[in-house]
């Protein structure tokens, strides 16, 4: 398979080490930030360096993944995103996908190992419902180059337990100067050094205390998820997650 990687920092390198190692040929890189990569083109037809491609692994910077996806939709090339922090245009950038019957997947994190850390947690969410006696929080770590706080990962699993936990209704994120409403979720952020990613589900009640934690060891589970992702979306039409992935695995 080709891919083209928009990207080419820290998590695009990891990317094109690991697509190469699973056999695949880098098509092309772009990258507005590095001078020796060219700018991802602005045209209305797919560009020469791009034709030869059969994927896109988008990872870029928040201002720019809207308009990424515009043009991959546009250029009639399957896109994985993995680029956070835009997620309050989603439903924008839903709808012109389908205007244009592009095929996108998006992930706040492509780690397989946060994939299964949210199924396990979304399993157990709706015995809380009859547990009261249980508050949650999250907590999330990042490197202190991350761009978004909180990261995409952290206001995904907040997401999660506001839809099935009926007495959270809100996320109240980073530091709170005083009283937090019980109908609250707290929703904090550290940027520490060179941490590459840990997020906590914290269940506390007078009793005990359960917490569902995931660690990155480093780059490479992100881009493993990432290539996995681009791996499966050429030849299908829509607008997917990661969670399409994992349950065409989970039927097969």
């Amino acid at each position: 398979m080709r891919i083209a990687l928009t990207g080419m920092g820290r998590m695009g390198e990891a990317v094109s080490r690991l697509a190469a190692e699973r056999g695949h040929e880098i098509a092309a890189r772009f990258d507005a930030r590095i001078d020796r990569y060219p700018a991802l083109p602005d045209s209305a037809e797919r560009p020469a360096a791009l034709r030869g491609a059969d994927v896109v692994i988008d990872f870029t910077l928040p201002d720019a993944a809207p308009e990424n996806i515009e043009r991959y939709a546009r250029w009639g090339i399957p896109a994985v995103i993995g680029t956070t922090g835009w997620y309050d245009r989603l439903d924008a950038v839903k709808a012109l996908v389908a205007e244009r019957d592009g095929a996108i997947l998006y992930a706040p994190n492509f780690s397989i190992g946060v994939a299964l850390l949210a199924r396990a947690v979304r399993s157990i969410l709706p015995l809380l419902n009859a547990l009261p006696e249980y508050d949650v929080a999250v907590r999330e770590a990042h490197h202190v180059g991350k761009a978004d706080s909180p990261s995409g990962t952290a206001l995904m699993l907040g997401d999660l337990i506001l839809d099935a936990l009926d007495r959270k209704r809100h996320m109240a994120p980073e530091t709170q100067h005083g009283r937090i409403a019980p109908e609250a979720l707290h929703v904090t952020s550290s940027r520490l050094g060179e941490v590459v990613g840990k997020h906590d589900i914290s269940l506390d009640s007078p009793f005990d205390n359960l917490t569902f934690s995931h660690e990155a060891k480093n780059r490479q589970g992100f881009a493993f998820g990432a290539v996995r992702a681009a791996e499966w979306l050429p030849g299908r039409k829509g607008f997917f997650t990661l969670d399409d992935l994992l349950d065409e695995w989970l039927g097969a």
